[in-house]
Formats: structure tokens, sequence, C-alpha cells
């Protein structure tokens, strides 16, 4: 009786063709969105991969330098991408791809695609995700917002009531014909999405189960609105009074709720401008944090504990220049790392706090909640782009590191004047980066994933109870 139901429902989806015409267009949408994404995509890998090896040549062929010196001209890392960037850009556009590595400063990312916006500018751009995100629940309730109340309109639901059909029979042979229409719709832009990802070179384990949690991640989404669109065509009266309430929940969904959550948490929590947060570190950097430790007093302090730590503090005048210099580069470099790690720690985390309250409004918008998981599992949200920066510091504080070693060890009575040749650029260990698994996404977004799962649960339980208690008449 279910396939009965299942086959009558899609035969009569099929025969109006508005809603073929709706589904072309949005097809249409998730290619140029594909298309465009990948075009994206590649440009940003060929442009990283030319500046990291620009970068590297230019480091090695510097010529003969003091080490401390190169430390000051530094070098740049440059942010990894991946294919599924070309499905979800995320808020990665609007986050800087490239970090320069230098001695004495710690550097927030730059070079980010877009110009500054509001807060993170967390609604996105025309990607494949907008169009998932945005378009297709549209698509859902123009397919499905008749299934109930039409059939009472036209008297056809007291009939097959009348034979003594169950409403549960009912309900799952509609919310099957639902998902089998959407899964046709959208089967050919999936295709294609696998298509193009796989002729970029997203044949890697990681990149393919990211796309598959991704795509697991978007059928509850998508599940979650057929829910919903069952229970407003069970309980209201008309279709057309089915469709506007379901339009409008549509736009409070997508379009209200996320701006209002993303205003008010960039009022709960506003972020320093850049020129604001230069002034605190300076300030901090001759002052300490709390503004009553004097820069001098700190360093000499730290530079007892490391002479200290070597048994160099009863040698007095046994000690080479160069040592004494290497030790107050090493002193000043972890004066300047604990200044910096702080007020940058403190900017992560004011992100990060700015975010949670956005996925908090996830209970208040599915939109929410799917958008946050799918920019995770693509890689491009601020979980990853952290990451990134942290493992990129850790490696300026070796490399800074190495360079001051070289010029305490070996500088002798040199000092200033001693310098390093092209042997000495290419003993520096290159900075290596491997992007976190798909685990990192799912535990940075357990929240909205929990969300998720209790927007589809809550929601089929919605429509089952509605599909229970369905009025055989207007």
């Amino acid at each position: 009786m279910i396939k009965t139901v299942f086959l009558k429902e899609v035969r009569e989806i099929v025969r109006d063709g508005r809603l073929r015409l709706l589904g072309a267009l949005v097809l249409i949408l998730t290619v140029v969105a594909m298309l465009f994404g990948a075009q994206q995509t590649q440009r940003a890998q060929e442009a990283r991969e030319n500046a990291s090896e620009r970068a590297a040549k230019q480091w090695v062929s510097q010529g003969e330098k003091n080490p401390h010196v190169a430390g000051h001209y530094g070098t740049h890392v440059f942010a990894p991408t991946n294919v599924a960037t070309a499905v979800d850009p995320g808020v990665s556009r609007y986050l800087g791809r490239s970090v320069k590595m230098e001695a004495h400063k710690r550097n927030l990312a730059a070079h980010a695609e877009a110009g500054d916006g509001a807060g993170l500018e967390l609604l996105g751009a025309f990607s494949v995700a907008s169009i998932l995100l945005e378009l297709v629940p549209l698509l859902i309730i123009a397919l499905g917002h008749g299934l109930w109340s039409r059939e009472r309109e036209r008297g056809t639901l007291r009939q097959v009531m009348s034979l003594g059909v169950e409403r549960s029979v009912l309900f799952w042979g509609k919310s099957l014909a639902l998902g089998a229409m959407i899964v046709a719709l959208l089967a050919p832009a999936a295709l294609l999405v696998i298509g193009v990802l796989w002729n970029m070179g997203g044949g890697d384990s990681h990149t393919l189960l990211r796309l598959a949690l991704m795509g697991l991640s978007y059928l509850a989404y998508f599940m979650t609105f057929g829910a919903l669109t069952l229970f407003a065509s069970a309980k209201l009266s008309s279709s057309r009074g089915a469709l506007v309430a379901l339009v409008g929940l549509w736009g409070l969904f997508t379009l209200v709720i996320p701006r209002v959550a993303t205003e008010v948490s960039i009022g709960v929590q506003p972020l320093p401008s850049r020129a604001e947060l230069a002034r605190e570190i300076g300030a901090a950097l001759e002052d300490g944090i709390d503004g009553k430790m004097n820069r001098d007093t700190a360093v000499e302090a730290i530079i007892g504990d490391l002479m200290a730590e070597q048994d160099l503090a009863n040698t007095g005048m046994l000690v080479m220049g160069s040592d004494v210099q290497g030790i107050e580069l090493r002193a000043e470099a972890k004066w300047e790392d604990m200044i910096y790690d702080h007020f940058v720690i403190e900017l992560e985390d004011q992100i990060a706090t700015q975010e949670r309250l956005v996925t908090y409004a996830g209970v208040l918008s599915p939109l929410i909640a799917m958008r946050s998981l799918s920019a995770s599992l693509a890689g491009t949200d601020y979980a990853h782009h952290r990451h990134f920066t942290d493992r990129a510091e850790a490696w300026r504080k070796v490399l800074i590191g190495h360079l001051n070693k070289e010029f305490a060890d070996n500088a002798g009575d040199d000092s200033w004047e001693y310098k390093v040749g092209a042997d000495f650029w290419k003993t520096i260990p290159p900075f290596e980066y491997d992007s976190p698994s798909p685990g990192f996404a799912l535990q940075s977004q357990w929240l909205s994933l929990c969300i998720l799962a209790l927007w589809l649960v809550g929601s089929f339980g919605l429509a089952l109870s509605a599909a229970g208690k369905v009025r055989v008449v207007q």
C-alpha cells in the first residue's frame, strides 16, 4: 500500500510542469555555482603553489646575511586549499591566506580574498552550499506543500480514508515520494559535483570522507524541511495557506534569524580593529599586559633565568659577547611571544565566542546549524583557519629560535658582523602543515551537529503527529 501511495504521489508531482521548471532552475544554478567554485578554488591553489615556491626560493637565495637580521626580513607561509572549498567556501574568503614569519612579531593572516566586512560575514557568498542551503528548501516546499492539503481540497483524501487506508501508510508514501523527487532532481548536479571534484584531485580518503559526511548532513537538512512541509500541509486547511506559511518560515529561517544572530553576536562580543589591537600590543610590549611591568625589567629577569638554566649566572667576563647577545635575543623573543600570544589568543577566543553565540541561534533556524557544519566539513570555517595559524606560529618560533641559536653559537667576536651563506638557509626545516582530519570538523561543530539532529527528530515528530490527526475535510 505504501508503494501504491508512493507511485501515485510521484505521478502527480511529475505532471506539474511548473515544478519541473523550478527543479531545472535549481539544477542550473547548482551547476553554475559548482563551475564558479571550481574555477576559484583552482585559481587559489595555483596562487598558493606559486607564492610558496617563490617564498622558498627567496629564502634560500638571500645570500650572506646575519642570521638574526634574516629573521627581520622573514618569509611567508600560506594556508592550504582543498577541493571541498569549491562546494562551500565558508568564511575562508574573508580570512587571510598568508602569514608573514618574522622576528619580534606575530602577524595575523593577511591577503584575504574579500575586503573587510561586518563581523565575520557569516552569511557567505554564491556557492553550491548557498544553493543547497537556501534554494533547495524552497524546491521542497514547492513540491510538498500540497501533499495533504490538495487531496483534502479535492475530496480524494476522504475517499482514500473510507477505503480503510491508514494515515501512517499515507504519511510514509508521501514522504518517500517527496524524498525520491528531490533526489531525482539533485542527482545530476551531485554527479557533476563529484566529477569536477575528482578531476581537481579530490580522491584522497580524508576529502572523500568529508564530502560523504557533508552529503549526509545535507540529507538530514533536506529531510527536516521535508518534514516541516508535510506538517504544514497536514495542519493547514488549504494548499495556498500552507504555501504562504512555509515560504514565510523559509524567509525566517534563511534570511531573518541568521542576520539577526550575526548582528547580536557582534553586539555582545565586539572585536577590536587591527589598529586598536596594534596599539594595545605596542603598549603591552613596553609596560606589560597589566601595564605594571617595564619591558627592560622583564627582559632582564628572563635573561637571568636563561643564564641560570645554562649555568652561566656567575661566569662574569668568561661569557662570550655573542653568547650574551644570543641570550638577550632569546629573552626578548620570549617576552614578545608572551605578549603577542596573549592578545592573539584573546582575539581568537572573541571570534570563537561570536561563532558560538550564532551557533546557539541554530535552535531557531536549521540553516544556521547546517551552515556551520557544512563549512567545517569543507575545512573553510574559522576553527580550521585557527588550526593553521596556530601551527604557523609554532613554526615561526622554531625558525627564529634556530636563527638566534646559530648567532649565539657561532658569531663569536664578529657579533653582528657575522654572516652565514646559502648552505645554512637550506638547513632551516621547511614549514609543513597537515590539515586536520574530518574528526576535527565534527568535534569543533558537535553543537551544530546535535542541533541539526534535534531539528530532524523534532520535525519528523511533528509531521508524524500531524499525519495521525489530519482532517479529512476542510
